[in-house]
């Protein structure tokens, strides 16, 4: 199992090879960093983009510190987003990988908009989903009701027993709540405008319109701090690339190639 070691982590990753019979073999595959969000991992979040995915490009799908195979947390400092951007970059540049595509769900989102800011010379091209720059109050109260406040479904708690180990992935959701509470007593910035306006890479915006975890206002803003970025709103909740599928995959695959160096 391939398994990458830094100061306060171990990172497990994989890396899916493209599928040679569908490759023009006079070029080599461009790398694609997939980053996943809260409680997922990238076989999970983009369960139905990775065929597709796979066809084109090399994949390289890692589990972010405190989920699947990589080392667990017991808390979410201040820097939690910051620290597994500076991971990524780590683990290209132990796998000899001078630039690389991203796409990024949710937490992953913001993951990739930090890579992107703090070291453009990895990222040729970015697209995220469901990111946003800031957390407010309103923002913890609707993460804490959908955490904490109703049963998680009886679904999504054997998927997470399944990814992230029992009893572990229980302590997940209230150390979740836990860190982000303890993000907007700090002020509120994940992101400064500084470091959004940093982002010279393409850069693909997407949101659910009808998102209650993360208001789809947070990608408007996005795309305003961030010059020449792209806008697409789904007609679904967070998980728009579930809801909405088809769409989002075609939506990633386009704009993927229009930007693949």
């Amino acid at each position: 199992m391939p398994f990458f070691s830094i100061a306060h982590t171990t990172m497990y990753y994989d890396v899916i090879e493209s599928d040679f019979t569908t490759q023009d073999n006079s070029t080599s595959p461009s790398h694609l960093l997939l980053i996943h969000g809260f409680g997922g991992t990238p076989s999970s979040d983009f369960a139905g983009q990775l065929p597709l995915l796979r066809q084109r490009y090399r994949v390289i799908a890692p589990h972010l510190r405190g989920y699947g195979r990589s080392t667990h947390r017991v808390a979410y400092t201040l820097t939690f987003y910051q620290d597994d951007a500076a991971d990524l970059a780590a683990l290209l540049h132990m796998l000899g990988i001078s630039q690389t595509l991203v796409v990024g769900f949710s937490d992953g989102g913001i993951v990739g908009l930090l890579l992107a800011a703090h070291y453009p010379q990895l990222v040729s091209a970015l697209a995220v989903m469901g990111a946003q720059p800031t957390i407010t109050t309103q923002n913890t109260t609707a993460i804490r009701h959908w955490l904490l406040e109703k049963p998680l479904p009886e679904d999504w708690q054997t998927e997470l027993a399944a990814l992230h180990g029992d009893p572990y992935w229980r302590a997940l959701p209230s150390m979740y709540v836990k860190g982000q509470d303890a993000l907007v007593a700090a002020g509120g910035i994940i992101i400064s405008d500084a470091e959004l306006a940093s982002i010279t890479c393409p850069t693909l915006i997407m949101h659910g319109k009808r998102d209650r975890i993360v208001p789809a206002e947070y990608a408007s803003i996005l795309h305003e701090k961030i010059a020449g970025s792209e806008i697409v709103l789904f007609d679904a909740g967070h998980a728009a690339h579930l809801r909405c599928e088809q769409e989002y995959t075609s939506t990633v695959l386009d704009f993927l190639r229009r930007h693949d160096r």
